[in-house]
């Protein structure tokens, strides 16, 4: 799969960058992983709450987070500390460090399927911010071939497949997602983005507009409709999609992305 990904990470951002960032990649990954952890690791309930503490501190503060999950690991706390420890160094952007200590953790789990997979896709994820998309590629898959029916880990691979400008590979993986949840948002949004990317504009608008129905006020379905607004010349209705992108998640990646989208639409434009 090597000659998939040899194209700039940053060359790409203008895909489905901005959507991923906009729905908050690592939020339900983190969350995820926490829970299969606790469900499947014969915890107890004071254990549990200690392992939801270390990943709350990891999280918002990152360098204690660290300095405590450390010394918990170090004090026998298991695979538990070591996920946390990992947690933290995304938190500080050290992601290549993360992604591999996360490869390590999945090769030395004891836990059942669900768990390891839940920690090779986060583990994916990390190699994404890392600018390493074979591996991510390569850990969603693992995770694939342990659990197939979760319709959240094909999105995942799928990701990383649309980052590398392998839509058609990505759509593939959308589908099985969709077959899985035919109502899965994330799904119906990225596989928009990659029908407009590959130029299938009807098929990217009637995604969207199978999202909006159900949720009028989704800010990703919102930006990529102004997307293809845009392209299809309906200048005033991307400007609409994405002053309301702007003013339902103001200071966030995607109202970020919204905003440069209509400056520049407004430089070719020559408008005010």
């Amino acid at each position: 799969m090597s000659r998939l990904f040899g194209t700039s990470f940053l060359a790409r951002t203008t895909g489905m960058l901005c959507l991923a960032a906009g729905m908050g990649i690592w939020v339900a990954p983190v969350s995820d992983a926490r829970a299969q952890v606790e469900r499947n690791g014969g915890m107890t309930q004071e254990e549990s709450q200690q392992y939801r503490d270390c990943i709350k501190l990891a999280q918002l503060k990152p360098e204690d987070g660290f300095e405590s999950a450390i010394a918990w690991r170090d004090l026998g706390g298991g695979e538990p500390a070591r996920h946390c420890v990992a947690v933290a160094l995304i938190s500080l952007g050290k992601y290549e460090e993360a992604a591999t200590r996360l490869d390590a953790l999945a090769k030395d789990s004891t836990a059942g399927p669900g768990v390891v997979a839940g920690i090779l896709a986060q583990a994916g994820q990390a190699w994404m911010m890392a600018d390493n998309l074979e591996f991510a590629w390569r850990d969603q898959s693992r995770a694939l071939e342990l659990v197939p029916n979760n319709p959240q880990l094909w999105v995942d691979r799928a990701m990383a497949l649309g980052l590398a400008g392998q839509y058609w590979e990505a759509i593939d993986d959308l589908n099985a997602a969709l077959d899985l949840k035919p109502d899965h948002t994330e799904a119906l949004i990225y596989r928009a983005s990659a029908w407009r990317l590959l130029e299938s504009y009807d098929l990217a608008m009637t995604d969207i507009e199978n999202v909006l129905g159900k949720e009028p006020q989704n800010v990703q379905a919102l930006f990529e409709r102004g997307k293809l607004h845009q392209i299809a010349g309906d200048k005033d209705l991307a400007r609409r999609d994405w002053l309301t992108v702007i003013e339902l998640s103001n200071g966030t990646p995607v109202a970020d992305a919204a905003k440069a989208n209509i400056e520049k639409m407004d430089v070719r434009t020559g408008s005010n």
